[in-house]
């Protein structure tokens, strides 16, 4: 089954004051969440939302999902020193040898369940290992979760919910960095990825009466093709 693709457009006009959008999957049915492994601020800082004009951002979701060893400095990601796409029922390995980190190819294997991917840590440290997803073929994935200190021979069987949360917050997260506790200004946005259409709008407005945001989906046809 080819991979699911969905487009969302964020887009203001003249909201009256200067915003951020923080994206994240912060909403996830794996134990551990803020102790064991943690959502990143994938989309943040660049969503940037001025006081006057328009302005528009897109985000694009791949189900092609992928295991990433990712690099952490300052509890933000970095980069991935290495990465493999991963289908659902699929397990990994990942090794080290001559100071090179691989992941092996993954398999289908019947212990892991259909919903899920696999990998084991063989290299014989604690290291960091991600979750992401991968825009387009040949991109480097996207790491949205990482659990940190994943010990020698223990394996992870993650299940990902693409379920997308947004908030207007711009003073305590950095672009791609570790998000290591509940988000606590308003969640505006909530959405299970795989029940969009393939492009939706959203439009970021602001109540300044009342000072309060909102993101609402904008349902016009002639906006489909921006």
């Amino acid at each position: 089954m080819p991979p699911f693709v969905t487009k969302l457009t964020f887009v203001s006009r003249d909201l009256g004051i200067d915003a951020d959008l923080l994206l994240t999957f912060d909403d996830q049915p794996i134990p551990g969440l803020y102790k064991k492994y943690y959502p990143s601020a994938f989309a943040y800082v660049v969503r940037k939302f001025g006081a006057e004009g328009t302005y528009r951002s897109d985000v694009i979701y791949r189900s092609q999902l992928a295991f990433t060893k990712a690099v952490i400095s300052d509890d933000v990601i970095q980069s991935a020193s290495t990465e493999v796409p991963v289908n659902v029922g699929q397990t990994t390995i990942l090794t080290l040898e001559d100071e090179i980190y691989r992941f092996s190819d993954p398999k289908t294997d019947s212990m892991v369940l259909k919903n899920n991917i696999q990998c084991t840590n063989n290299v014989p440290f604690k290291e960091d290992i991600g979750i992401g997803f991968i825009e387009e073929d040949g991109d480097a994935p996207k790491t949205t979760l990482v659990w940190r200190g994943v010990g020698h021979e223990q394996k992870l069987d993650v299940k990902f919910v693409p379920h997308l949360r947004g908030y207007i917050d711009s003073a305590l997260y950095r672009k791609d960095g570790l998000i290591k506790s509940p988000i606590e200004s308003d969640r505006l946005f909530d959405e299970d990825l795989t029940a969009l259409d393939k492009h939706t709008t959203w439009v970021i407005t602001y109540d300044q009466i009342n000072g309060v945001f909102s993101i609402d989906e904008e349902i016009r046809s002639e906006v489909q093709d921006l």
